[in-house]
């Protein structure tokens, strides 16, 4: 039996996802609380209830964010590495790599993700390394082993890092971008095909990438 959301629930996560738009837009320092409970239809002393003050409720925006991308992408990290051969390997990361770009060129809530994403990463403190240490470095872990096996490559040197930056790299781009990459594509929207068609050929990218390493070590 699914149990209820609660009102104190609902608010909660209302008030998260507002900040996370704010925080993302403004900066955390531009954005006060009052602005946050005002566009959330909340109490501002709803903040200090549920997050203890602005610092927490910036906490519970990255593990929001963070735990919306686990559950489209965090599968594919999450589970025992097998023992892949190289075609296998190569695979299952352009696999890993279209979940990756599918949630950010087409769920409607990652513009909003990847700005406060963005801003916390520039912002050395508390929550960039939650970001850094619950997220980006698993992820950049599994796919470096990806890349390890479908190569040859050492998964913890330098150029393999640098290739899956180069690989994960481009989907940001493209979505931090888009405006401008879709008045060039002359596209009036970024609809579900656009979308595919657009993931498809990244990851194509990808794999000549990936490739070009593994022809390199042969």
């Amino acid at each position: 039996m699914v149990r209820p959301i609660s009102g104190a629930e609902v608010t909660r996560v209302t008030l998260v996802e507002t900040a996370i738009r704010l925080f993302g837009e403004k900066g955390y320092d531009a954005v006060s609380t009052r602005e946050i409970a005002d566009l959330a239809a909340a109490n501002i002393g709803s903040i200090a209830y549920h997050f203890g003050g602005k610092p927490g409720l910036r906490r519970a925006c990255a593990a929001h964010v963070i735990a919306s991308m686990r559950a489209q992408v965090g599968s594919a990290l999450a589970s025992p590495m097998p023992k892949f051969g190289p075609d296998d390997a190569l695979d299952m990361f352009e696999q890993t790599l279209m979940l990756f770009c599918r949630f950010w060129m087409i769920d409607p809530q990652s513009q909003h993700f990847i700005n406060f994403m963005l801003r916390e990463m520039m912002e050395p403190g508390e929550v960039s390394q939650i970001v850094y240490s619950d997220w980006m470095k698993p992820m950049h872990i599994r796919l470096c082993a990806l890349v390890g096996l479908a190569t040859g490559l050492d998964p913890d040197g330098e150029e393999t890092k640098i290739a899956v930056f180069s690989c994960v790299g481009q989907v940001l781009f493209f979505r931090l971008g888009r405006p401008l990459m879709m008045r060039r594509l002359e596209w009036d929207e970024m609809g579900g095909r656009e979308a595919v068609r657009l993931c498809t050929l990244l990851v194509r990218n990808a794999r000549a990438i990936v490739r070009s390493y593994r022809m390199a070590e042969a």
